[in-house]
């Protein structure tokens, strides 16, 4: 089990503010999220870039617009830079009959760096169209990135997971098929062992579960388990030499006492944290949280803290009638 140490929120003005990351770089703590009327692709939303030194007080460090929706940032630690890519969703061309339409968007992934956390790139749009490049894992080669590409958005079992390499973060080649049906989704990279990466996938079947993947060199061959729980939009941090995962649960998977009970929703999902060993998830905190949430950010704090970046909608339930549809982002302290 975990030990709560306490939970913040830090952004709530009354707009969507969601879809979180973590990351503590050369001597500040850097936090991004989308901020929009609602969780929906239109009207678009922003992504942004905030950073602290103390975890009290945060600077706005960029707010990208790229025209269409922008959402889900995640940081890459690139050495002498900082990096964020994010999905940007913007409408698929067509003439006003939408006769020579299937669907309505389509999904770049793109990537911005910055050499100081403060002046950020023009974003650079990477790799082909509908594919998510969700999350990219910095090694001491260079990158690698578990992208998901889905035919139709609407069709899930379409989707697959192709694992891409780059040099540079902007030019990608693909090394293999890593994972196809089943409606795999926001995936997440990290190194387990010399020689070895695995791989935490969102799922539909199961019963929504999350599978664990491994593979060695030279990564082309993937075995993969069910880790028996739901975790969407995973993300891993190692504490003391064990893995733990942070995303969003489902009720059905937690014990009773694990979570509370917010009035106000008929959704029953939560954020929450699951030490994973022997291929097998088991749970070890949930925040308060309810209604839309998770989206999660890990990072090391002092004195053997783990911070947790997450949003949630409890404090506004219920929910007003009319947008903006708030939610709010939260830094959880805990200790594994």
């Amino acid at each position: 089990m975990a030990e709560l140490i306490g939970v913040e929120r830090l952004f709530f003005d009354g707009y969507h503010n969601a879809f979180t990351d973590l990351m503590f770089w050369q001597g500040h703590y850097y936090l991004g999220f989308r901020t929009a009327q609602s969780h929906g692709i239109a009207p678009g939303g922003d992504v942004v870039v905030y950073r602290s030194a103390d975890l009290n007080e945060w600077t706005l460090c960029a707010r990208f617009d790229t025209g269409g929706d922008d959402r889900d940032p995640k940081f890459i630690d690139a050495g002498g830079r900082l990096a964020v890519v994010f999905g940007t969703w913007f409408p698929r061309w067509g003439n006003n009959n939408k006769t020579v339409l299937n669907a309505e968007h389509d999904l770049i992934s793109q990537v911005a760096v910055s050499r100081d956390g403060l002046c950020w790139s023009t974003p650079r749009q990477v790799y082909g169209v509908n594919y998510w490049l969700w999350r990219i894992y910095s090694d001491g080669d260079g990158f690698y990135c578990p992208a998901y590409h889905f035919g139709r958005r609407d069709d899930r079992d379409m989707r697959t997971v192709h694992l891409l390499y780059s040099k540079d973060l902007f030019d990608w080649h693909l090394i293999t098929q890593m994972r196809s049906g089943g409606g795999p989704g926001e995936p997440v990279l990290f190194r387990t062992g010399e020689g070895q990466l695995s791989c935490i996938v969102r799922t539909l079947e199961p019963d929504n579960h999350s599978w664990i993947g491994h593979s060695l060199a030279p990564y082309t061959e993937w075995t993969w388990s069910d880790l028996g729980v739901m975790i969407h939009a995973p993300v891993v941090l190692n504490v003391g030499g064990q893995w733990i995962v942070a995303g969003r649960s489902q009720e059905s998977d937690l014990a009773e006492g694990d979570y509370k009970k917010f009035e106000g929703t008929d959704r029953t999902h939560y954020t929450s944290v699951w030490g994973v060993a022997n291929d097998r998830a088991a749970h070890i905190l949930t925040v308060p949280s309810a209604g839309d949430c998770s989206y999660a950010g890990l990072a090391h704090g002092e004195g053997g803290e783990v911070l947790m970046s997450y949003y949630s909608q409890h404090e506004w339930l219920p929910l007003p009638t009319e947008r903006p549809t708030p939610s709010d982002v939260f830094l959880a302290r805990f200790k594994v």
